[in-house]
């Protein structure tokens, strides 16, 4: 049965990116999700509770990688929740030009 994940969380975008690049250390996932290294940490070890990624803890930096990969994303994701912006006057229609000719 898969894992379901929801879109657009911490979560989410770690396993999205694990999916993508393998090896991957703790300062990579850093670097390319733009978070704090506490909310990284954080979120790391409470997939690792879950059985979902395994730590591999080295003298100088630590290794992630996916234990499972049958994973569900549940939930909207962010480009189908915003609403359309429409600019702008709307545009009238071309008034009947029909030239000097028909005067």
């Amino acid at each position: 049965m898969p894992v379901e994940i929801l879109e657009n969380t911490l979560e989410a975008r770690i396993i999205h990116l694990l999916l993508e690049m393998y090896p991957v250390t703790l300062r990579d996932l850093e670097r390319e999700l733009k978070v704090r290294p506490t909310a990284l940490e954080r979120t790391v070890k409470a997939l690792a509770l879950r059985n979902i990624v395994e730590l591999e803890p080295l003298p100088d930096r630590t290794y992630v990688r996916l234990v499972r990969m049958d994973f569900s994303f549940v939930g909207r994701k962010e480009s189908q929740r915003k609403r359309v912006k429409h600019r702008g006057k709307k545009g009238e229609p071309p008034k009947e030009y029909e030239g000097p000719m028909f005067g």
